[in-house]
């Protein structure tokens, strides 16, 4: 039991003394439309996240708000916790999958003419740890993307 204590004290220590850059995502590689039918909206999210520490860390299940070109698309999600390298920037694909009677049915249609280029808004929460130590990100990314089938 003592054993145990000390090893969770010598992290505590260890982890408190270092201080950690920011993780943060840095572009918005793709924005993929898998099905655009009368009930639903099935798209991915491509996002680049770069980690500029020296530890690595797992990315856990996550959520984002996506607006393309001011039209909500709804929750980006990622289900699985994956690890991200450290010093490593990685692109991480996260899941859309949306309600269309929540859509306006004139941004419905402008969705339909897939040659625009438009701006997305990522913005949400990205939840990153190591061991038991868990923290939540901010993440607010807007861009310039072009959809692709």
């Amino acid at each position: 039991m003592k054993f145990k204590a000390f090893i969770i004290i010598a992290s505590i220590f260890l982890f408190s003394c270092k201080a950690n850059k920011e993780i943060k995502v840095t572009s918005v590689e793709g924005f993929y439309m898998n099905k655009l039918s009368l009930e639903n909206i099935d798209a991915d999210i491509k996002l680049k996240i770069d980690n500029p520490n020296t530890m690595g860390f797992s990315i856990y299940p996550s959520e984002f708000e996506v607006i393309f070109s001011g039209i909500r698309l709804g929750k980006a999600k990622l289900n699985k916790r994956v690890h991200l390298n450290a010093k490593s920037e990685k692109v991480y694909t996260f899941k859309i999958n949306s309600k269309l009677s929540e859509l306006n049915p004139m941004d419905a249609l402008r969705l339909l003419n897939l040659e625009n280029l438009g701006k997305i808004e990522v913005n949400g929460d990205l939840k990153v740890g190591k061991f038991y130590f868990k923290k939540k990100i901010p993440v607010s990314y807007t861009d310039k993307v072009k959809i692709f089938n």
